[in-house]
């Protein structure tokens, strides 16, 4: 009788900093402060969901203009980072004020083309679950939009 062994794969080992070495990096923090510690065209994929301006205890409620011009330095430092086959995804929901309703993804792809990044799918995420709203429809839906730095990259 004989016995078959199974090759042993090697699991990446997830770290919170960069290193040349790792394959994966995953931060919880402040965004800003971690972009800033990454080398130039780095980074391949990008995938987040930025504070949607809601005043939770992550974030201070501002006017949008106000919070749309942090995001911009954010942004501008992401696509430092990102490979010229890189990827952002870039998940956002609606920012209400005074039972207006500001659609953040309309916002964004200005941001992002101003960057000479390329929108290849505006992909919707629809879910059941939420607060519910009196005055108007429940938003039962978020935004990610994917977005290229070249005409080069992976899907």
């Amino acid at each position: 009788m004989t016995t078959t062994t199974l090759p042993l794969f090697k699991i990446p080992k997830i770290i919170d900093h960069f290193d040349h070495e790792s394959c994966i990096i995953s931060h919880c923090g402040d965004t800003f402060e971690f972009i800033k510690t990454l080398p130039d065209e780095t980074v391949k994929l990008i995938i987040t969901s930025p504070p949607y301006n809601l005043g939770k205890a992550y974030e201070n409620k501002t006017r949008i203009e106000h919070y749309l011009e942090s995001q911009v330095k954010i942004i501008e430092q992401l696509v430092r980072v990102l490979r010229h086959d890189g990827s952002i995804c870039w998940q956002v929901g609606n920012f209400v004020e005074n039972s207006e309703v500001f659609p953040l993804d309309i916002f964004y792809y200005d941001i992002f083309k101003k960057n000479n990044l390329k929108l290849r799918n505006r992909i919707i995420w629809r879910f059941n679950h939420g607060l519910h709203a009196s005055k108007r429809f429940s938003g039962r839906y978020e935004t990610i939009l994917w977005f290229t730095k070249s005409d080069i990259y992976t899907f």
